[in-house]
């Protein structure tokens, strides 16, 4: 018999009984004991195991008694705090987590007199107190604090000169004679003036202070040591370089510091533009000169002469590569070229590395510059010695008792006749050994040894393979998931009990348990049986807080198409939109990774009157633009590897022509198919309101006047492929997606139509040394109503109409910061697609296309050059390539922490008359994000 006691009680938990090794009908085994006890012990639940044996009927009974290390639940704070109770959490929390444990309590407690001390109660005392519960199992931990009394500066003493008054600098500083001590406050004020220093080009500005307590602690005398320092200016002598590098070759202002190690890195910045430009003999020498209060650097420039490639390259001993083939290495040395040093070694480098590609291994490249006779000019020369080309005999493996020789051979790139290149060697030898760590052979070594034949024509590549023992999970054991259910994490995890403990799975384990967003901290650890290859995983986790709380707010600035003047004309006029959003979640319901969010966002408006009501009393702004939406999300729902979304929303929107009140319902199961690759289906049920119409009745789409307010019910499906590096700011990569949908009166809807929309980004960074990236863009949207009748009205229901268009709600548009730039929103369409007055009605197809220069200036600074083009058509069938409106213009943009700020201007190409006015030059854009 084998029975677990947790403080006397016995246990059944299926989580304890799985790690003991002693099993009943089973020899007694001490090596058995011992593992058990490990494994116990590996959960960190556990202060003391004590296993005890006694005759039984059959054998013997083993106990085990299991002594409880009683987990912190709850840290409480009593006293005379002094200070805020949520800053001592954040401390706690900072360093230890939520939830210390009881052993790390006196280091808590040491940490927070610190924070005391560091706040001005210079004679702080903290003790801890744990308390152990029952019944449940856990420990009260309380921190008894006696905070003392807070110090006040008593004088202050100033060495040096801060160049400004005393008092405003003490006060500045937090240190007037008087007030609370709090040395962190002086920290940062003596910080923040070393910034305005060098704001000031003072940047060798140094600030400290030090604090002297009296006996009882109640006062301190402050020494402050300041030194401005001297003003710095930066001039160039001798020959001139050009001023919009002038920052980049020297960036003291940037850097705010004249320290010797960055004028040395400017020296050598301008040296090597210098002579990336030919001079290759140019120097700079620089010198400190300090006057009166005042230090200038001053750079002297000596260019020299600008050397020139008299005849070309020759290139002496190509007999194996022709000439022809050698060219591309020597694009950057043809007769007539400026001589730069390093084009020639690059161009060494590239033809050493074509011989080498090719199986010459010894192959030796020089290269000499040949000064003429003839003022500054060069004739360059390479001498090649090629020596004998070198071909793979044979691979052959040594030692591989477990993993056999097809499996090996399988992941090398060297195969029998291959030329001989030793990087790819070097990447076979490095590929062999992740094989055996994959399979668990954490201690395997690789050597491969090169075997040349006698004349060097051949060589065999020998792998002498030393695997060691192979690791084997022994027990999985999961700790620190008080909420989460261990099914959720064992999913995730690709090692398993039995299995060989390989790397690749190990790291791609931890990966997947941290994008499941409920953790803090992650840790999977070996823990090792003694002498034995097996081994316990040891997966730790520490929660993150079930509940999220975010809010927040802002103002959207636009160009928006209103009605003005007595004919109600469509104008373009700035908008401004203050914005605020509300956001609360509860995320891990059940211990299953399943979420809960409610997100509220409400805009405030100017009040528009509607066309067919122009004399209706509007009070100047609104809550036109509002939405509340709650989503409810669970990973791999219905025993599917895709995860089910749920969403109720509740929306009022405010568009060019219209407004809409729209609520419905969401279903969606999405499906990631690789990291990159993600597909969709979605079913949709709601209904949609339009109001406030800029249009005439004649003007408006059939649907929109005989359902103003429509159900709509279908299915949607997508996929996308996303390979960007940054999703707020990509340098490179594509995004390509794909959506279509179908709504159908057989689902439930009052109209049908089919709907596609194709869109692809395209990132590239162009060569050189700043960071100047391509954008562009192309969006397709196609549109097909389904013909139903509908009557022609309340009072007399059998006369009926056709209707074949689309809900305005679901119609494309075209125009805006997103979109097309130099256009206000939707203000793009063909002709029919616009109101008499110059109002967009939408339509059924729209073409995007956008191209973008974005070139970094200067810090976080950056501009934009771009191209946009594109239109709205009515029906598909009128989809007309040629009828396609364009603008170009340019942009600022500034790298914040809350990602890309963006103001754009954008210039019409071919301006237009709408609605009797000839449109509006330009459009001006301001946001955050990239517009695509």
């Amino acid at each position: 018999e084998v029975i677990l006691l947790t403080e006397g009680t016995p246990t059944v938990e299926p989580a304890l009984l799985n790690l003991v090794e002693t099993r009943v009908g089973q020899p007694l085994s001490m090596v058995a004991v011992r593992e058990s006890i490990t494994h116990l012990f590996s959960l960190g639940r556990f202060q003391d195991v004590q296993v005890d044996g006694s005759e039984a009927p059959g054998g013997v009974r083993l106990r085990y008694d299991l002594i409880p290390l009683h987990s912190v639940r709850r840290v409480n704070f009593r006293g005379t705090a002094g200070l805020p109770e949520r800053l001592l959490r954040r401390t706690v929390a900072d360093r230890f987590g939520a939830t210390p444990p009881v052993g790390r309590a006196d280091e808590v407690a040491r940490t927070l007199e610190r924070l005391y001390r560091d706040r001005g109660y210079l004679t702080p005392t903290v003790r801890a107190v744990a308390v152990v519960e029952h019944e449940p199992e856990r420990t009260l931990l309380t921190f008894e604090i006696a905070a003392g009394p807070r110090s006040r500066i008593a004088g202050v003493r100033i060495d040096g000169d801060p160049l400004e008054p005393r008092e405003s600098f003490l006060r500045s500083i937090h240190a007037e004679p008087g007030a609370a001590y709090d040395p962190s406050a002086i920290r940062e004020g003596l910080a923040k003036f070393v910034t305005r220093m060098r704001r000031r080009a003072r940047y060798e500005a140094t600030a400290s202070f030090r604090g002297t307590p009296s006996p009882d602690s109640t006062v301190v005398d402050l020494g402050i040591d300041v030194q401005a320092g001297p003003a710095v200016t930066v001039a160039f002598e001798g020959d001139p370089l050009p001023k919009d590098k002038i920052e980049e070759f020297v960036p003291v202002a940037r850097e705010a510091s004249v320290a010797e190690d960055l004028i040395e890195d400017s020296v050598s910045r301008i040296v090597s533009y210098l002579q990336r430009d030919g001079y290759r003999t140019a120097s700079v020498t620089p010198e400190r000169q300090e006057r009166d209060g005042a230090l200038r650097i001053v750079f002297t420039v000596r260019r020299g002469l600008q050397y020139r490639i008299a005849q070309g390259t020759e290139v002496i001993g190509n007999r194996a590569l022709p000439l022809e083939q050698l060219r591309p290495a020597l694009a950057k040395l043809q007769a007539g070229d400026v001589f730069v040093e390093s084009n020639l070694g690059t161009a060494v480098s590239a033809i050493a590395g074509m011989y080498q590609r090719l199986g010459y291994a010894g192959v030796k490249v020089s290269a000499s510059e040949n000064e003429l006779a003839a003022a500054a000019t060069v004739k360059p020369s390479i001498t090649i010695v090629e020596g004998p080309r070198t071909v793979i005999g044979a691979v052959t493996f040594e030692g591989n008792a477990n993993l056999p020789d097809v499996q090996l051979r399988a992941v090398i790139m060297s195969t029998e006749g291959a030329p001989y290149y030793e990087p790819r060697v070097v990447a076979d030898r490095e590929a062999v050994l992740l094989e055996y760590l994959n399979a668990g052979y954490s201690t395997a070594t690789v050597v491969l040894t090169p075997i040349a034949s006698a004349d060097g024509t051949r060589a065999t590549l020998a792998l002498r393979i030393t695997e060691g023992p192979q690791t084997i999970v022994d027990h999985i054991v999961i700790v620190g998931n008080t909420r989460t259910d261990e099914q959720v994490i064992e999913r995730e995890l690709l090692l398993g009990e039995g299995k060989p403990l390989g790397l690749e799975d190990l790291l791609e384990s931890q990966r997947r348990l941290a994008a499941l967003g409920l953790f803090r901290r992650i840790r999977i650890t070996q823990v090792a049986h003694g002498g034995t290859a097996r081994q316990d995983v040891l997966v730790t986790v520490e929660e993150s807080a079930a509940t999220t709380l975010s809010y927040g707010g802002g103002l959207e600035v636009g160009k928006r198409l209103l009605a003005t003047g007595p004919s109600r004309g469509a104008e373009e006029r700035f908008e401004l939109a203050p914005r605020g959003f509300f956001d609360i979640g509860r995320r891990n319901i059940g211990g299953k990774n399943r979420s809960v969010n409610l997100y509220s966002r409400l805009s405030l408006r100017p009040d528009v009157a509607p066309l067919d009501d122009p004399e209706r009393s509007v009070s100047g702004f609104g809550f036109s633009d509002y939405r509340i939406v709650g989503t409810y999300r669970e990973p791999r729902a219905l025993g599917v590897k895709a995860d089910l979304t749920l969403t109720a929303a509740v929306e009022q929107g405010v568009r060019s022509s219209f407004n809409f009140a729209r609520k419905g319902v969401n279903v969606e199961m999405a499906r990631r198919l690789s990291p990159g690759v993600r597909t969709s289906l979605r079913y949709s049920f709601g209904t949609t309101r339009t109001f406030d119409e800029q249009l005439t009745e004649q003007e408006q789409a059939a649907i929109d006047r005989f359902l103003p307010q429509v159900r709509l019910s279908g299915f949607a499906g997508g996929i996308s492929r996303d390979t960007r590096d940054d999703v707020l700011d990509p340098g490179r990569g594509t995004f390509l997606s794909a959506e279509g949908s179908v709504a159908a009166r057989a689902l439930g809807g009052q109209v049908g139509f089919l709907k596609s929309y194709l869109q692809g980004y395209w990132f590239h960074r162009i060569p050189g040394a700043r960071r100047v990236i391509f954008a562009g863009r192309t969006a397709l949207g196609l549109a097909h109503g389904f013909e139903r009748q509908v009557p022609a009205s309340e009072t007399d229901p059998d006369v009926t109409v056709t209707v074949d268009d689309l809900p305005a709600s679901e119609r494309f548009f075209a125009g805006g910061d997103t979109t097309i730039r130099g256009f206000a929103l939707d203000a793009v369409g063909a002709p029919n697609t616009v109101s008499l007055t110059g109002f967009p009605k939408g339509g059924n197809a729209v073409l995007i296309m956008n191209g973008e220069l974005r070139v970094p200036l200067f810090g976080d600074l950056g501009a934009a050059f771009f191209v946009d083009g594109g239109n709205v058509f009515n029906r598909v069938t009128e989809f007309d390539s040629g009828a396609l409106r364009g603008s170009a213009g340019l942009g600022i943009r500034y790298r914040s922490p809350i990602g890309p700020i963006r103001f754009d201007v954008g210039f019409k190409m071919d301006r237009r008359e709408v609605a009797g006015r000839l449109e509006p030059r330009r459009a001006f854009h301001f946001s955050i994000g990239q517009a695509f």
